[in-house]
């Protein structure tokens, strides 16, 4: 069971002093605010200063995971008969005709460069803070967390502005080509990787280790290519080696669904990164809202009304076997209540079908229809599974990031896409780990030489990481961002849509950035 208020927490609703802090602008001088008397010297005392870097964290899962999500081949989000319009954004990130001026686009930069802006100033009092191993520990934690920020950040909108202190004069930063964001992110992980604590504990749950490092350092190689130009399949490798070679405390959980349940936490072995929620005191996972029916209140005992928009697309849901066990996780077919009834909504026997995305006549994205029916499209996933101590619609699940099954499947792609040092057999085992999990009373479906192949993994990662935020990012790797999905016609002409557009709020603000390429503003 989660431990509820240990240290983590003590950080997670520290002070707020840094919350809110922008990466916009630099002359706020907070050093005068510490003295030699006020400097942190406990671990305690660093936690409390450190806090609104992790606190910070949390948008990952709100923002930043619908920017990455809505315009994958995982989901969609539909207009229903009216519900979920929202001005026609999601209907925008689902065909990828979003704008500079888009809103999603909007708040996922505002949540990356407050988070950095955060990171920065933090930095900027630990600096001058009297010499210990806590304080060199922490700096690393810090540089780390802003390297993972970098990332996300150059991940989704490529050219960006690389900024490492908060004080600069009001100077504003100008634009980074992409492919020097990456080198100094991995040089930034790189140094301060041995400085890193590599325990997996309470303690340092929530926070960065070697292990988080290393998993990092491999996403980023594992799409150098896309990042730089130049693939770096043997640092993949490389990196995962030491996490399945020497993060031995980490192993896969038989059941796969368990370590995103409402009381998942320190205890689960397989994830190397988390970010924590708490219903009152770590607030911001509302997943569960977006995904369920609003008649799903009765199935999951829940207080609350639910939304009822985000469904899978039905070429995604048909990936999935009857036998996988990831399949667990869609809701689809006849609903019902937590006591076994056929569930009834409006008078509208509820039953979820996943093909069931019938445009309205003279529509182009409205599902709406007779008796709800458009309010039934769509299998659900329920992942991160529905919490009925959920209060004011916020769960307690904590939201994995990284986890072993990546570090895995990383390992046997870099090795089938080129990777010098590590073999095929290597490969098949890496792959078959998270396979025969998914199928463990069916030898016959894990992968053999023949059938592991690059597209295999593709699959396999699909599969495996709904709702992770990996989709986009896979998606463009393997050259699919630009297919043809529901309601979304192909649009081979418009490779630059590989990265979003910088803000238009942001250029207007900084004569010193460059829109991205493709983009008129």
């Amino acid at each position: 069971m989660k431990i509820r208020f240990n240290k983590l927490y003590m950080l997670l609703f520290a002070g707020t002093l840094f919350t809110g802090v922008s990466c916009t602008k630099f002359d706020v001088d907070m050093h005068s605010e510490y003295t030699e008397d006020t400097f942190p010297k406990t671990p305690e005392q660093f936690v409390a200063l450190t806090g609104p870097v992790y606190t910070s964290a949390r948008g990952y899962f709100s923002d930043y995971f619908d920017l990455q999500t809505a315009g994958s081949d995982e989901v969609i989000i539909p207009t229903r008969g009216g519900d979920w319009f929202d001005g026609g954004k999601w209907r925008d990130m689902h065909k990828h005709t979003w704008s500079s001026s888009h809103e999603v686009v909007r708040n996922a930069w505002n949540w990356g460069y407050n988070a950095i802006g955060t990171c920065n100033r933090v930095l900027g009092v630990l600096n001058n803070a009297p010499e210990s191993d806590t304080k060199e520990q922490t700096i690393a934690e810090i540089k780390t967390m802003r390297a993972w920020y970098y990332y996300l950040m150059m991940d989704a909108y490529g050219n960006i502005p690389l900024q490492t202190s908060f004080d600069t004069g009001g100077e504003l930063p100008s634009t980074t080509a992409r492919a020097q964001v990456f080198e100094f992110i991995v040089n930034e992980l790189e140094q301060n990787i041995a400085l890193l604590s590599t325990e997996k504990s309470e303690r340092t749950y929530g926070r960065p280790t070697k292990w988080f490092a290393h998993t990092l350092l491999a996403k980023i190689y594992l799409n150098a290519f896309v990042y730089t130009g130049e693939a770096k399949w043997d640092k993949v490798v490389e990196h995962t080696n030491v996490v399945l070679n020497e993060g031995t405390m980490f192993t896969l959980q038989a059941d796969m669904l368990a370590q995103f349940k409402p009381d998942n936490g320190a205890q689960d072995s397989e994830p190397i990164f988390s970010i924590p929620f708490h219903a009152s005191r770590a607030t911001g996972n509302t997943l569960f809202n977006k995904v369920l029916h609003y008649a799903h209140r009765e199935t999951y005992g829940l207080s609350v009304n639910t939304w009822n928009g985000w469904s899978a697309q039905p070429d995604y849901f048909d990936l999935f076997d009857d036998d996988d066990m990831r399949k667990q996780q869609w809701l689809y077919g006849q609903q019902y209540t937590a006591t076994g009834q056929p569930l009834i909504y409006d008078g509208v026997n509820v039953v979820i079908d996943p093909y069931g995305y019938n445009l309205l006549p003279g529509s182009d994205f409205d599902i709406g229809g007779v008796a709800d029916a458009g309010r039934l499209a769509g299998a659900r996933s329920v992942k991160y599974y529905p919490d009925k101590d959920q209060i004011s619609n916020n769960a307690n699940n904590d939201v994995v990031v990284y986890r072993l099954a990546d570090v895995l499947l990383m390992k046997a792609e870099a090795i089938l896409q080129g990777a010098t040092n590590g073999t095929k057999a290597e490969a098949l085992a890496a792959a078959n780990q998270v396979r025969a999990r998914a199928f463990p009373a069916n030898p016959e479906k894990h992968f053999t030489i023949a059938t592991l192949t690059k597209e295999a993994i593709y699959k396999e990662r699909g599969l495996e990481f709904t709702f992770e935020v990996t989709r986009r990012t896979d998606m463009i790797r393997f050259g699919k961002w630009e297919d043809a999905m529901l309601f979304k016609q192909a649009n081979s002409a418009e490779t630059y849509k590989r990265i979003f557009p910088i803000p238009a709020t942001v250029l207007a603000n900084n004569g010193n950035l460059t829109p991205n390429p493709g983009y008129t503003n």
